[in-house]
């Protein structure tokens, strides 16, 4: 070796790419230290990957192209300062692998449209023996659960595409791991010295998982008032809703819990919030021209969704019980979900998963229809005894699932009043209200005729057109045209803009 090299800073290079090869780390490390010249060669590397797997620092994941990941022994190793860097690093660059995840064309955050079969349900740490291709289709006969399961990219190959730099070993293809830093569970375990059962993974477990220290994980459980921020949003209706967001660290820990967790968790396919190909539009589609249609919604939904609700549900679908404790702790503030957090839609939308089949299950034995957007839940058909019925039916399992509905917003509307559905009208077909397409079309028509006063609105308007467009009818042919000369008037204004600030 040339020069004298501080080991540990090799252990913390591994530790924030993980799983990575020896040459991924030295390439990270140059573009950490540009200024350092000379570097250790090819045979010192290998020679001190070879002794740290003999001292159970480190496990290798695959031979073939030397991939390493840390083990539980190495991060106790690894002094305080230096851990806390490589969480910090770590924590960056995985954010960084996750929006570049959600923003590839054609891959879903979360599609939990649908629910397994209960002879699907099985341990949700299901054993991986190969790396998952970036590449690969799932296959049509595996779960639902696994099926839409997102993968986030390697740490090292985010990292080549931000920099432009190539900080891949020749020949590795690209892949991800069932467990971001392993392969499978087993490999888990035997990295964290089997601490935990065949079937679990404990909070260190986690950690090694995701790449980062235990203690951190521990401190989003013991002080989470210190990882959020606190502020107010206006309600629709009048009054103020509580908005409790995670800061960085802790939202990118939600985010992977999110990805490799909550992935697993059964939704009925009568749920329409927050998943992926469905929306308020599908929410309202099974009750057009119905003779009555009745809308109750749930009070305090959010802060009514506690750990115990959370723990409950992962254990359901399979979680071990000791990362169901982690995860139901670091999802949760003040023993509630916050809403705010990446986490609570998708547990908003599991959370009920036998209330919504129960439900869905009376609705078709009356004949009526059964939808569920978030805490707004709707019925509909052409009786009203029946409507009244499963409304009672719905506020009794409600209770007995720890929720109520808010009895003031409970409404029954028949065919001859507006029906609406979470804001839709529903009587004939599915359209914004009048008065909604009346206000959008005065903002088409002033920006036909004033263009300049929507330079800086241009993306309002592209929200807008494909809002009313996502409608069959919401619009003419004529009205079209208009709003797309006009939007064309406007997109033609701010590229002159930006010209003249270039």
């Amino acid at each position: 070796m040339s020069i004298q090299f501080n080991d540990q800073l090799l252990l913390w290079g591994l530790g924030v790419l993980q799983p990575a090869a020896p040459q991924e780390v030295l390439s990270f490390l140059k573009l950490v230290y540009p200024t350092v010249e000379q570097w250790p060669d090819e045979l010192y590397l290998n020679d001190r990957f070879f002794h740290w797997e003999e001292l159970g620092y480190i496990v290798v994941l695959n031979k073939k192209y030397s991939m390493y990941s840390l083990t539980a022994l190495a991060n106790m190793r690894m002094d305080v300062k230096l851990r806390r860097q490589r969480d910090k690093a770590r924590i960056s660059l995985l954010r960084a692998a996750y929006d570049a995840n959600v923003s590839r064309p054609g891959v879903m955050d979360q599609d939990l449209d649908g629910a397994s079969p209960s002879s699907e349900i099985s341990s949700t740490l299901q054993e991986g023996s190969r790396p998952v291709g970036s590449g690969s289709k799932p296959s049509r006969t595996e779960p639902t659960r696994l099926r839409t399961r997102t993968y986030w990219s390697r740490v090292s190959e985010q990292l080549s595409v931000q920099v432009g730099l190539d900080f891949h070993s020749p020949g590795i293809p690209s892949f991800q791991y069932r467990y971001c830093s392993f392969p499978t569970l087993k490999a888990v375990h035997q990295a964290s010295l089997g601490e935990s059962s065949e079937n679990d993974m404990s909070i260190s477990e986690l950690g090694l998982a995701i790449g980062v220290s235990p203690r951190l994980l521990t401190s989003f459980l013991h002080k989470p008032e210190n990882h959020y921020r606190h502020f107010s949003l206006p309600k629709k209706g009048g009054g103020e809703r509580d908005i409790a967001a995670p800061r960085f660290f802790l939202k990118t820990i939600q985010y992977w819990i999110k990805s490799y967790v909550l992935c697993h968790l059964k939704v009925h396919n009568t749920c329409h919030a927050y998943t992926s190909g469905k929306s308020i539009n599908t929410n309202a589609k099974p009750h057009v021209g119905k003779a009555y249609v009745a809308n109750v919604d749930i009070e305090n939904f959010f802060g009514n969704i506690t750990k115990e609700h959370v723990f409950r549900i992962l254990e359901k679908n399979g979680v071990g019980r000791k990362l169901a404790t982690a995860v139901s702790g670091i999802v949760t503030l003040n023993r509630v979900v916050p809403q705010g957090a990446p986490t609570s839609p998708v547990i908003s939308n599991a959370v009920l998963y036998e209330f919504d089949k129960a439900m869905s299950k009376i609705s078709v034995d009356k004949g009526l229809d059964y939808s569920r957007y978030a805490d707004d839940i709707t019925f509909s058909g052409e009786s009203r005894s029946d409507i009244e019925y499963i409304v009672s039916k719905c506020r009794e399992l409600l209770s007995a699932e720890g929720f109520n509905l808010k009895d003031k917003k409970s409404r029954v509307a028949s065919k001859y009043a507006s029906q609406r559905v979470t804001g839709l009208v529903v009587n004939e077909k599915v359209q914004p209200p009048r008065e909604y397409r009346r206000k959008l079309r005065a903002i088409f028509n002033n920006a036909l005729i004033n263009p300049q006063e929507y330079v800086d609105r241009l993306d309002e308007l592209y929200g807008y057109f494909g809002y009313l467009s996502s409608f069959d009818g919401a619009r003419n042919a004529r009205q079209i045209r208009k709003d797309r000369i006009a939007i064309y008037r406007v997109s033609r204004l701010a590229r002159i803009k930006k010209s003249k600030d270039e």
